[in-house]
């Protein structure tokens, strides 16, 4: 339970749930929009958050569609992760959003609540970094469109009041040849020391990770690292280190030194194994 009252809405329209969101803000109830709430509800039982109100978003329609035109996949920032493991459209979305906890969990957990989450790891986004997807965002101005990568720094760039509607990708960045390595250091359902996802774009390689930082990232100057070919995969491996956007993490999972050693070994074997594929 939680261990506080609150006040509780469901919306129907993402112009309602803006709008309440501004009056419950005005008048002081700090309010959140709630997807699944597995996070929400873990941290107000923790009472590390202590919300006034909370606005539901799982009562608006085109946040929970999953649509294919031949043209491009739109995805609802409200659909749970288990109905992104059995879509057949985008393989690596699947792949990632199935190591995620359990399936108990994963039928609550929502993907816009996954990627716009207080965690560290927050997997779901690494698909959408490296397919340049598109995000669909609704608040007190309007509608805007984005790509995501310019968005996403660390995490995603919202402002106060403004929702995660869809998440749009091109059909042509759907099927591109993927690697992918979760370490974990108990089993499947904790939470990864890292996971490290790479697509093969033609010549390219673009590779995403999480939980090897303090946050999920993709980065311009890791790719320039390890797709310079005149080095040998262990030369980039072992350089790559220096051209992180942070700190590797150091917790109760793994120290620093654990991870980056588990990390040189596996981005070594991702760039042999794309590169002879």
């Amino acid at each position: 339970m939680i261990p506080f009252d609150l006040e509780y809405y469901t919306p129907e329209n993402t112009e309602e749930a803006v709008e309440l969101f501004s009056e419950l803000d005005a008048a002081g109830k700090e309010p959140l929009f709630y997807g699944g709430g597995t996070e929400i509800i873990t941290l107000c039982r923790q009472q590390k958050i202590a919300p006034g109100a909370l606005i539901d978003l799982k009562a608006i329609a085109e946040t929970t569609v999953l649509e294919h035109d031949g043209k491009k996949l739109i995805i609802g920032a409200n659909l749970n992760l288990n109905i992104l493991t059995e879509q057949q459209y985008f393989p690596l979305l699947a792949d990632v959003a199935r190591c995620v906890a359990d399936r108990t969990v994963r039928n609550r957990l929502t993907l816009g609540g996954n990627i716009c989450g207080r965690l560290p790891y927050r997997e779901t986004v690494i698909p959408f970094l490296l397919a340049d997807a598109n995000i669909v965002v609704a608040g007190p101005k309007g509608r805007r469109t984005e790509p995501l990568r310019r968005e996403f720094d660390k995490r995603l760039r919202l402002n106060p009041g403004e929702i995660l509607v869809q998440l749009v990708v091109d059909d042509t960045e759907l099927s591109w040849p993927h690697w992918r390595r979760r370490r974990e250091k108990h089993g499947p359902v904790d939470y990864p020391l890292f996971h490290l996802a790479a697509v093969r774009k033609k010549e390219h390689i673009a590779a995403a990770v999480s939980g090897l930082c303090a946050f999920p990232f993709r980065s311009e100057e890791l790719e320039e690292l390890i797709n310079d070919k005149s080095l040998k995969p262990e030369s980039r491996s072992e350089k790559s280190l220096a051209h992180l956007p942070g700190l590797v993490r150091s917790d109760d999972l793994g120290s620093d030194d654990y991870r980056q050693a588990l990390w040189q070994k596996d981005l070594a074997l991702l760039l042999k194994e794309m590169e002879e594929a």
